[in-house]
């Protein structure tokens, strides 16, 4: 008697996805965070012009460091995507289950990548 092994999430083969087109995927997301955060830099300093206090300075200088780390881990993904073997896949329905942005999640499980840019749904308020 032989023991089989036990199925995993990732014996499904239905939704793998080659790791280093997962990692070029996800590169693109952070760019496109870190774009969102260079925008709201300008914006931001555009407001602090009439005259900042030095605490909300120095909250603009950390928008502009999670701008740069955000860009940092895009082009470390984009250079795992370009290196990693081809042989390498993983199942995406686990990573991806229970992310709430859903456009998030499609543009992530597509199967091909386009150059354009998703309109945002509605602004949620905190």
């Amino acid at each position: 008697m032989q023991a089989s092994p036990l199925p995993t999430p990732t014996t499904d083969t239905t939704e793998h996805l080659a790791v280093s087109e997962l990692s070029r995927r996800l590169a693109a997301e952070l760019a496109s965070a870190a774009a969102i955060c260079r925008d709201c830099e300008h914006l931001a300093g555009d407001l602090a012009q009439g005259g900042a206090s030095v605490e909300n300075l120095a909250r603009l200088q950390a928008l502009d460091e999670l701008s740069q780390r955000l860009h940092g881990l895009s082009e470390v993904l984009e250079r795992i995507g370009h290196h990693a073997s081809g042989e390498w896949s993983m199942s995406i329905t686990p990573v991806l289950n229970g992310l709430g942005l859903a456009d998030m999640a499609q543009r992530l499980r597509a199967e091909e990548q386009t150059d354009e840019r998703q309109v945002a749904g509605e602004l949620d308020f905190f």
